[in-house]
C-alpha cells in the first residue's frame, strides 16, 4: 500500500508535454506531471506558491507579501494567501519550505485549497514522488 493511501489521500496524475519553437524549429520540449491531490479532510490553509519573477515583485509594491524569515525561500518563492496564519504554520518547516522551492523553481507552482493539492513535478512521474508525501503529511498534520 502506498504511502498516500494509509493517510487516505487519492492522487490522480495528469502528463503534460509542452515545446518551444521559432519559426517552424522545435528548440525544446518540455515534460512534466500535475499531480492532484484529494484530501480525507478540508485544511485550513489556502495558498499558492509560485516563482519569483518581475511581475511578482511588482505585485508586492501594492499587496504585503508573506515572508517567512527564510531568506532563500522568501527571494525564490512567491506566496498568495487568505490564510497567513495556517500558511505561516505549514511554512515553518524547513523540509516543507525545501519541497516547495525544488517543485516550483524545476517545474511550477503549488496550490493547496480546501481538500485539494496540486503540484507540477518536472518531467513524467509515474512513482509517489517522495515530496508530495511530505507535503500531504504536513498539511494534514495542521489542524482543519
Amino acid at each position: 500500500m502506498s504511502e498516500l493511501m494509509t493517510l487516505g489521500v487519492e492522487m490522480k496524475l495528469a502528463f503534460q508535454t509542452s515545446s518551444t519553437e521559432i519559426n517552424g524549429m522545435q528548440l525544446s520540449e518540455k515534460e512534466t506531471t500535475e499531480v492532484t491531490l484529494t484530501l480525507p479532510r478540508a485544511t485550513a490553509v489556502a495558498a499558492t506558491f509560485s516563482k519569483e519573477g518581475i511581475g511578482k515583485k511588482l505585485v508586492k509594491i501594492f499587496k504585503k507579501e508573506m515572508q517567512t524569515g527564510d531568506q532563500a525561500f522568501d527571494d525564490a518563492i512567491y506566496i498568495s494567501t487568505d490564510t497567513p496564519e495556517p500558511t505561516k504554520a505549514l511554512l515553518s518547516s524547513e523540509t516543507v519550505r525545501e519541497v516547495i522551492s525544488l517543485h516550483v523553481g524545476t517545474a511550477g507552482p503549488i496550490e493547496i485549497q480546501g481538500t485539494t493539492v496540486k503540484v507540477t513535478l518536472a518531467g513524467r512521474q509515474d512513482i509517489e514522488d517522495p515530496g508530495v508525501v511530505t507535503l500531504a503529511r504536513a498539511v494534514l498534520a495542521l489542524p482543519a
